[in-house]
C-alpha cells in the first residue's frame, strides 16, 4: 500500500555446472554471513548510484501518474520506517538486504509458499472494508507508526493503486542467468514437462486429416501453454476432467459464433439462452470489528 521499491529475489543456494550433454549438475555451497550479505549490498549501492546518475537532470513529461509516484517517493523519505538489523541482513545508505529466507531442497510445499509469497499482490481485499461514513479501512499485517489501521478515501486508494502501476511493456516477474528464457543452458536446469501417460490423457479415435491437439511446436514459433493447463495451474481445476468419470474430454472445436453455439445447443437439448443478467446492485454494508470509525489512528502524521 506504500510505494516502497523492492525486489523478492529467489536465488539457489549453489552453481550448475554443465556435465556432458545431459542435464546439469548442482554443487550446495555454504550459506552467506552477515559479512558476505553486506558486501553484495555495497556492490548493489555502487552499481545503483551509477545507473541514477544523470536521472535528475532529464526532462520528463509532467502526468498525474508520475505526481503520485512523486508524492510517494517523498512520504517515504520524510517518514522512513527503521531497518530491523537481522540474520543475514545489511543496510547501507537507504538500501536494504535480507537474505535469511531458506527453504530446504526437498521441502516443495515449502517452496511453493514462498513463491507464492513473493508474488502476492500489494492489497489483499479481505483486510479493506468500508466505514458508515463511506469511507475505507485498511487492516495492516504488522502496526505502522503505533496504528494498525489506514484510513483512507476511495480517491486515495485508487492514487495509492495507481502508483504500483509498472510501466507499458516492462515485466513485473523475470527469470536471470541459467533460467533465463534466452540462456542455452535453460534446457539443461529446467525440467521438461512430463508427457501425459495413457491412463491420463487416453487417445480418442481421429481421422488421420485431423491434426494432433498438441503438436509439438515448430523451431522458431512460439510456445504458448494451453488455456487449460494454465487453469490448472493457476486456479487447480482440471477443465478437462470428466464429470461422470469417463476419463479426459478432448477438444472438438472452438465455436465463438453465437448463432452457431445455439443450434448446437438446441440440438442437444439444453439451454442456449443463458442465466438472466441481474441489474448492478451496491455491495452489502460490512460490520468490521475494528476500532472506531469516526477517528482512526493515522498513518503518516500532516
Amino acid at each position: 500500500m506504500n510505494l516502497n521499491v523492492h525486489f523478492h529475489t529467489l536465488v539457489p543456494d549453489g552453481v550448475f555446472v554443465a556435465v556432458g550433454g545431459g542435464p546439469a549438475r548442482f554443487f550446495p555451497i555454504a550459506q552467506p554471513r552477515d559479512e558476505d550479505v553486506a558486501a553484495i549490498l555495497a556492490r548493489i549501492v555502487r552499481r545503483a548510484a551509477k545507473l541514477l546518475v544523470g536521472f535528475d537532470d532529464l526532462e520528463s513529461e509532467a502526468d498525474a501518474l508520475a505526481a503520485l509516484q512523486a508524492t510517494e517517493v517523498d512520504r517515504r523519505l520524510r517518514y522512513p520506517e527503521p531497518f530491523e538489523q537481522a540474520r543475514r541482513g545489511a543496510f547501507q545508505g537507504g538500501f536494504s538486504l535480507h537474505a535469511g529466507v531458506r527453504v530446504h531442497a526437498r521441502d516443495r510445499q515449502g517452496l511453493e509458499r514462498l513463491c507464492r509469497y513473493l508474488l502476492r499482490p500489494p492489497l489483499a481485499l479481505h483486510r479493506l472494508s468500508r466505514t458508515e461514513d463511506g469511507g475505507l479501512l485498511y487492516r495492516m499485517k504488522r502496526p505502522r507508526h503505533g496504528s494498525l489501521w489506514l484510513a483512507l478515501t476511495p480517491d486515495e486508494l485508487l492514487a495509492k493503486l495507481a502508483t504500483l502501476v509498472p510501466p507499458p511493456r516492462v515485466h513485473g516477474l523475470r527469470y536471470h542467468g541459467v533460467f533465463a528464457p534466452s540462456s542455452k543452458m535453460r534446457r539443461r536446469v529446467v525440467p521438461a514437462a512430463a508427457e501425459p501417460t495413457s491412463a491420463q490423457a487416453p487417445e480418442a479415435p481421429t481421422r488421420t486429416t485431423e491434426k494432433p491437439l498438441r503438436a509439438k511446436p515448430a523451431k522458431g514459433s512460439k510456445y504458448r501453454v494451453p488455456w487449460a493447463d494454465l487453469l490448472q495451474k493457476v486456479f487447480a481445476i482440471d477443465v478437462l476432467a470428466c464429470s461422470h468419470g469417463n476419463g479426459r474430454m478432448q477438444i472438438i472445436a472452438f465455436i465463438t459464433q453465437a448463432a452457431v453455439a445455439k443450434r448446437v445447443l438446441d440440438h442437444l437439448g439444453l439451454d442456449s439462452t443463458g442465466p438472466p443478467v441481474a441489474r448492478a446492485a451496491p455491495p452489502p454494508e460490512q460490520v468490521h470489528p475494528g476500532p472506531s470509525y469516526d477517528a482512526p489512528d493515522p498513518i503518516y502524521p500532516e
